[in-house]
């Protein structure tokens, strides 16, 4: 059986419309996404800060301590004035520096047991070291100390000759007062100095008389 021609109607085929598709929309795309959670920042930490060095501590001062105040006491009842006799002037003290070195060397001389003549005596007078050149008989004072056995007269304040060597050496000879005659012994004697700037000087010595 012979088939049938198809016809060109049947053979064309009409396109078919084009059919518009409406855009599907995700519903979760619909929705707005929700924003993800941030995560907390963690806080910045900061280095810290380095302790400033101490200052040395001073130690506090010490507590002064406050005197208590002396009430005064009231004054004495006033005193009768008594009359007094003045007070003498003390003594001025002369200076180590202004002192006098006294040395005395003694001989008997042409003095003897029985006789008047006169016996030796030399002095050597210095102030610091320097010869004194410029005394006078006046500044000198002779006593004897201590009796001899005998000899009723001493030699003191009698010198009966007086020499100055201008050297700081002085010559000076003496003999018993009232003319008395010498008596062998040791006679002890002292010779004091004090020239007119008030410096003075001592010494001792010893006359043997024989």
């Amino acid at each position: 059986m012979a088939s049938k021609p198809t016809s060109k109607k049947a053979a064309v085929k009409k396109p078919a419309p084009a059919v518009t598709k409406k855009p599907v929309v995700s519903a979760k795309a619909a929705k707005p996404s929700k924003p993800a959670p941030k995560s907390p920042a963690k806080p910045v930490t900061k280095p810290a800060p380095k302790p400033a060095a101490k200052a040395p501590v001073k130690p506090a001062p010490a507590p002064v301590a406050v005197k208590p105040v002396a009430v005064p006491a009231p004054p004495p009842p006033a005193a009768v004035p008594v009359d007094l006799p003045p007070a003498k002037p003390a003594a001025k003290a002369a200076p180590a520096a202004a002192s006098l070195t006294v040395s005395v060397q003694t001989s008997q001389g042409a003095a003897g047991n029985g006789n008047t003549h006169p016996a030796n005596i030399l002095v050597i007078v210095s102030c610091a070291g320097v010869p004194v050149v410029e005394l006078t008989k006046d500044h000198f004072t002779l006593m004897e100390h201590f009796e001899v056995p005998g000899q009723t007269a001493p030699f003191s304040n009698n010198i009966t000759s007086f020499r100055n060597a201008g050297t700081g050496a002085y010559l000076l000879q003496t003999k018993p007062i009232t003319g008395a005659p010498w008596r062998s012994g040791h006679h002890l004697g002292q010779l004091l100095i004090s020239d007119d700037d008030e410096r003075q000087g001592q010494a001792g010595f010893k006359l043997i008389i024989r």
